[in-house]
């Protein structure tokens, strides 16, 4: 088995189709059905199975799958780290960022990294952790900036917490709930809600609150990934969100309150997330330093406060 094989095997794994992955690899259909066929004959099982319309993996095929892309990942890493020390050359930095980065920290620690060094260049994907974990799993980003993952997920991960934020239920200036000084979960239940996207960390976590203090979820009138329509639609509305307390103290939180509800009053820690052994470049290095920085200081002017 050579690195080849494992990639023409992780092409038609991605595509499940072998003419579709022979044109992404630029070599004859024949050329990578014998490649497929070595592989199978060479670990003695089969990998996949033909179907009318393309294959699909066997529980053989989905076992090699999990490590080949781990060696891929590993390669690319290797590359990387090789052409780095090479050339010295600055490179290309792949940030996941969660909103509450775009926002306020990360905004702040890429202007100091591009002025203290303007050729790195960055690209960052907006999205939720799970989105964002898989995506660094599968070697697609350097390092994450986000909710720090629960500790079943931390096992492949390394992960350094920067910010630990107070999370609560917020809603309009004037809303009927804030004239009660605390609010049962019963009482949150009459009004609409608006949630992050169905296949986050955050909507189950709010449900399963619910569903602890043996109450249904809250019906969705709204769900978005989008805090600034999450924010601009509760300061319109009687809809009820979970927020981040430090929203409240930006521009984008003007209007909005938190409610005292004790049930819902947790603890969100955030910080840095990169693949455990995996290799962060000088580039990647120096803008997590930045963003530990730009932390660091926030948290230095917050006690500072009077």
């Amino acid at each position: 088995m050579d690195f080849r094989q494992l990639e023409y095997f992780l092409r038609v794994a991605q595509r499940k189709n072998i003419s579709l992955a022979a044109a992404d690899l630029n070599i004859a259909q024949p050329t990578l059905t014998k490649s497929i066929r070595l592989l199978e004959e060479q670990l003695g099982v089969k990998l996949f199975e033909r179907l009318p319309r393309g294959v699909a993996l066997t529980s053989f095929g989905t076992t090699l799958l999990r490590h080949a892309e781990a060696v891929h990942v590993q390669m690319k890493d290797a590359g990387q780290e090789i052409a780095a020390q090479r050339s010295g050359a600055v490179g290309t930095v792949l940030i996941g960022a969660g909103p509450t980065w775009l926002r306020r920290y990360l905004p702040a620690a890429l202007a100091r990294t591009f002025s203290a060094h303007p050729l790195i260049r960055v690209r960052v994907d907006a999205g939720f952790d799970e989105s964002l974990l898989r995506a660094l799993r599968q070697g697609e980003l350097d390092f994450v900036v986000a909710e720090i993952p629960s500790p079943e997920d931390q096992r492949e991960f390394e992960t350094l917490t920067l910010t630990s934020d107070r999370l609560g239920v917020c809603c309009r200036r004037g809303h009927p709930l804030t004239q009660r000084r605390r609010v049962s979960m019963s009482d949150l239940l009459q009004y609409p809600w608006i949630k992050p996207p169905h296949a986050t960390r955050a909507h189950r976590r709010l449900d399963s609150l619910f569903v602890a203090n043996d109450l249904a979820p809250p019906k969705s009138m709204l769900e978005s990934g989008s805090v600034a329509l999450q924010l601009n639609v509760l300061r319109h509305s009687d809809a009820l969100a979970t927020t981040v307390s430090k929203t409240l103290q930006t521009p984008e939180g003007d209007g909005l309150v938190m409610l005292n509800v004790p049930e819902l009053a947790l603890t969100r820690d955030a910080g840095i997330i990169t693949r455990k052994d995996g290799w962060v470049s000088p580039a990647a290095a120096g803008i997590i330093d930045a963003l530990k920085a730009v932390c660091a200081a926030e948290t230095a002017g917050r006690k500072g406060k009077p």
